[in-house]
């Protein structure tokens, strides 16, 4: 059947990709767009951190995509390998500058870069169109950098905070310094991370808890969830009965990805038989085939950690536990708590610690112990040692209870 102003399913449903476009299903995050407001408002600077494809970058990009349309957000996606110098550059020839790069050698307790950096352009506060700007940039805390993104209005995001280097992020300190030291609320500076990430910065410098705060992304609720799912099938014109929806939403565990990618896949494999009904059918080859695609390492590390005998499975009462947790660590008492909730029945520690050991020390372990900025490990603090796992785990506890899950041997 010809549907002529129907856009295309992943023109709809977009787990790997930014939702930005018109035609892409969003559902707004209210909690987290309410604190953006607040924190950008008062000129604070948030963190923003949540479990792995919560939908953080998301929430973020959208929350700015005014700015982004007009051109005064500068994006960058990780902080890996690279020191501020090159993110000063990044914003520079973003706000049409040529910038010359020499290399320099940091010395001492220095606020110095590790690069110095001569831009050429116009100056944006000059009533002389034709005026030529050479700008230097040779310390974090560059008057001229921090007056220029003033007066161009600039958003900058740095997503992946957690992968950047302690040079980096001491850098990033003086700059947000310097940044909040004036009366002007430009540049608005976001940060994308997680739970450490504005502990770190804070713990280089006390001075600017004043101005850091901490936003967390929590998983969809179902609400969020419902409107994805109900909203993306009715822009394809595709039928879905309520009770489908309610399994997809609990399906999804919260993830924006999974119920993204579940969707996609129904919604292709429906229009590709010239349908507009979505079928059971539909769904479950589309959680198999997100298993295939996306979810068989976990899948595998997954079943594999929980094998063992005993009626109570404390290994896997554990992963239950943490995976339940709104943040990303979790201490022997709260995993207790939670598994005594789960079983009924009172559990001790000592029933636990051996088990929480086999997760944390076998060859391919699950778990990790959290370290320490300054090195070492955190007594008593654990946490997944992929962050995709702990949303991957509550999909396949729904999976278990539909009895979609797989066998061992078939991954």
């Amino acid at each position: 059947m010809s549907q002529p102003d129907r856009p295309r399913p992943d023109e709809v449903f977009t787990p790997t990709k930014i939702p930005l476009a018109d035609t892409n299903v969003y559902t707004k995050r209210s909690d987290p767009e309410k604190a953006l407001t607040r924190y950008v408002q008062r000129g604070q600077i948030p963190v923003v951190f949540g479990e792995y494809g919560v939908g953080k970058t998301t929430v973020v990009r959208r929350f700015f995509r005014e700015a982004d349309d007009a051109g005064t957000v500068v994006y960058v996606s990780s902080p890996a390998g690279k020191e501020l110098a090159d993110v000063f550059t990044v914003v520079l020839e973003h706000l049409d500058y040529a910038v010359e790069t020499e290399i320099s050698r940091r010395t001492g307790d220095s606020q110095e870069l590790g690069a110095r950096l001569v831009a050429h352009g116009k100056l944006a506060t000059s009533n002389e169109i034709n005026t030529k700007y050479s700008l230097v940039v040779t310390s974090p805390t560059s008057e001229a950098l921090i007056a220029e993104m003033a007066s161009r209005q600039v958003t900058l995001i740095i997503d992946e905070l957690h992968r950047a280097t302690p040079s980096f992020r001491e850098d990033l300190v003086d700059f947000m310094k310097a940044c909040r030291g004036g009366n002007d609320d430009y540049p608005v500076i976001v940060l994308i991370g997680t739970t450490l990430d504005a502990e770190r910065l804070v713990g280089q410098d006390p001075g600017i808890d004043r101005f850091v705060k901490e936003l967390l992304v929590e998983p969809l609720t179902d609400e969020e969830a419902r409107f994805i799912v109900t909203q993306g099938f009715n822009r394809l014109q595709l039928s879905v009965p309520d009770h489908l929806v309610e399994t997809i939403i609990r399906t999804s565990a919260g993830a924006p990805t999974i119920v993204q990618s579940v969707c996609l896949d129904m919604a292709e494999a429906c229009i590709a038989r010239d349908d507009t009904f979505l079928t059971p059918s539909d769904y479950e080859a589309a959680v198999r085939t997100y298993l295939a695609e996306n979810g068989r390492r976990l899948a595998g590390v997954y079943l594999k950690a929980i094998e063992q005998v005993g009626p109570k499975k404390y290994r896997k009462q554990i992963l239950l536990a943490m995976a339940e947790q709104t943040h990303d660590f979790a201490n022997m008492e709260e995993i207790r708590t939670r598994v005594s909730e789960q079983l009924g029945d009172d559990v001790p520690a000592t029933a636990l610690s051996g088990p929480l050991r086999e997760l944390k020390s076998s060859e391919d372990s699950i778990l990790q112990d959290v370290e320490r900025r300054e090195g070492g490990r955190v007594y008593n603090l654990n946490s997944f040692r992929d962050p995709m796992m702990k949303s991957f785990i509550r999909f396949m506890r729904e999976l278990e209870v539909q009895g979609l899950v797989p066998k061992p041997p078939a991954l």
